[in-house]
């Protein structure tokens, strides 16, 4: 009666070992979400009206980002700009309705148009969000 009972224990724990070892040796799965270097000389000055604003967990920034939705006369485009707390620190105010000129790099963001922003021009204010060498200014 012991004997079955040993076997059974073992086939479990040396399955669960495995399992462990298996789940621990895997590789971190890449993101899907492929996102390009800012690269100044790539830089493309996009107009419209801001309908939206959001702020969540970005792959840009890598921290909880704050985002525009951009609607120019031909395309909608989702503006990747800093992390939230950028535009907290410096008082930046966004609003939807506001005309904005985004200069930045586009690539596609979840099979849709988008922007990181280098600059932003709102009126008469202008935020700058990378230097001229493309690097973030937080």
């Amino acid at each position: 009666m012991k004997t079955p009972f040993k076997i059974i224990f073992f086939v479990v724990l040396s399955s669960m070992l495995l399992l462990t070892v298996f789940a621990v040796t895997q590789e971190p799965k890449q993101s899907p979400i492929s996102i390009p270097a800012y690269n100044p000389s790539q830089e493309r000055t996009f107009s419209g009206t801001i309908v939206e604003l959001k702020n969540y967990q970005c792959p840009v920034s890598g921290t909880l980002g704050a985002h525009i939705v951009v609607k120019g006369i031909t395309d909608t485009i989702e503006v990747h700009l800093a992390p939230a707390t950028f535009l907290t620190r410096y008082e930046i105010v966004l609003n939807p309705g506001d005309k904005v000129s985004v200069t930045g790099i586009k690539f596609n963001h979840q099979g849709k148009p988008a922007m990181i922003a280098g600059t932003v021009v709102d009126g008469q204010s202008t935020y700058t969000f990378r230097d001229l060498k493309g690097r973030p200014q937080w």
